[in-house]
């Protein structure tokens, strides 16, 4: 299986436990949540959501930080007009 690097945002911080439980994972602040980054394949990504769960932590945000080889991003048009408001 291949890996791919992901940056997972749990709301509010980690206690013993949660530092315990992701210890594969740099663990570090993002704002006034925790940001968990690290190299995972497919059963991997599950896993760690799986214990995100059990845990009862708040899922905030998953980003895959490094995608395929071969993938093309591509930005993402903009929607709104010269002159209208942004949200």
């Amino acid at each position: 299986m291949r890996t791919r690097r992901y940056r997972i945002i749990i709301s509010g911080r980690l206690g013993m436990v949660g530092h315990e439980a992701f210890r594969d994972l740099h663990i570090e602040p993002h704002g006034a949540d925790t940001a968990l980054t690290g190299d995972l394949n497919r059963s991997g990504l599950h896993d760690v959501l799986t214990l995100i769960r059990d845990l009862a932590l708040d899922l905030v945000g998953l980003t895959c930080l490094a995608p395929e080889p071969g993938t093309t991003i591509r930005p993402a048009p903009l929607s709104h007009t010269r002159g209208s408001p942004r949200a």
